[in-house]
């Protein structure tokens, strides 16, 4: 019942209006409860398929951990173990306002091919983007993003802001974090285990440390 009312309360909410962002609270390592999908079936991913270890990231877009994350740690990551073929990332919305909702909208509206390079526009303009949102021209800053990679106009801003089909899949990843107690972002679940941005987490040594010992206890070099 926690997950659908999750659910529908993302199906709700308005496209657009800045509120406060959320990010998860310290806390220990838990794992996965029996039957979580860790597959990346749900999400976008980079990388092989079928590496070894799963990486799921539970990010938004206005989030400044998430964009430190992105900036600093993840490029570390993609080089050494997602390019390499031993970690698959698994990226999920989890969006925290009202304008993370629009912008992940727009992203899916331009199609797989474009996702990941708006994903990386929308960190790289994050200040720009809450101003514009805090001044009510949150619309403009998209679109100034969005039209580099095939959204024209306004108004096929406003179809993609107003698509069910994408709203409904949203709100299916949205939900999704129930299983793994997400409350804030950026939350991983690292080969099953639910970590918060804390500890090794925070820096790209850190996180290689913990990636380097599931890859040993695989048997994997």
């Amino acid at each position: 019942m926690a997950s659908l009312t999750r659910r529908l309360a993302l199906l709700v909410l308005p496209a657009l209006a800045l509120v406060a962002c959320g990010e998860a609270d310290g806390g220990s390592a838990t794992s996965a409860p029996a039957g979580a999908a860790v597959s990346g079936e749900l999400g976008h991913v980079k990388g092989d398929p079928n590496a070894p270890i799963t990486l799921i990231e539970y990010a938004s877009p206005t989030c400044g951990a998430c964009k430190y994350w992105h900036d600093t740690v993840q490029p570390v990551l993609q080089e050494k173990y997602i390019d390499t073929g031993k970690v698959k990332l698994v990226y999920r919305e989890f969006p925290l306002n009202q304008i993370d909702i629009a912008a992940y909208s727009m992203a899916r509206c331009a199609g797989p091919e474009n996702y990941f390079n708006i994903i990386d526009d929308l960190f790289e303009n994050q200040q720009g983007l809450i101003q514009a949102a805090q001044n009510s021209v949150a619309k403009t800053a998209l679109l100034t993003i969005g039209q580099k990679y095939g959204i024209k106009d306004a108004e096929a801003l406003e179809a993609c802001l107003t698509d069910k089909d994408i709203r409904n899949a949203l709100a299916d990843v949205y939900a999704s974090a129930e299983e793994f107690g997400v409350d804030g972002t950026p939350t991983f679940v690292l080969d099953g285990k639910v970590r918060n941005f804390e500890g090794d987490y925070q820096t790209a040594e850190g996180f290689s440390k913990q990636i380097d010992a599931i890859l040993a206890e695989k048997g994997i070099q």
